[in-house]
């Protein structure tokens, strides 16, 4: 069942699996989903179903046949409640910011979050 987050700011998340893996003392969870966002949105942890963030990797998922660039930074990496940057391009260097473009700036993002 896909657990649907949406904040009062930010974007929408469809969270489909989480999973937490052990192996001998490492412990760590993985989450998958999608997420409507915009560039320059920031997206936390609590909203990927995670304590903390320590890799996002977001793959575009466009019908409209224009190559999206997505790249993210995570702010202070490992801590608790910590969050994640997004920057969204088109390949004509075209930044996908909020209430702009047809998409109204918001593009689909297939993610991978892990953290614990």
């Amino acid at each position: 069942m896909v657990e649907v987050i949406k904040a009062d700011r930010g974007p929408r998340v469809e969270i489909h699996d989480i999973v937490r893996h052990v192996h001998g003392n490492c412990v760590y969870v993985q989450s998958d989903g999608e997420m409507l966002i915009a560039a320059k949105e920031y997206v936390y942890a609590y909203e990927l179903g995670l304590k903390t963030v320590q890799k996002l990797l977001l793959t575009p998922e466009a019908a409209n046949h224009t190559a999206y660039i997505p790249t993210v930074w995570i702010f202070h990496k490992g801590e608790l409640d910590n969050y994640a940057s997004v920057d969204i391009f088109t390949d004509a260097g075209t930044e996908q910011v909020a209430g702009l473009g047809a998409t109204n700036g918001s593009v689909w993002l297939g993610f991978k979050a892990t953290g614990e």
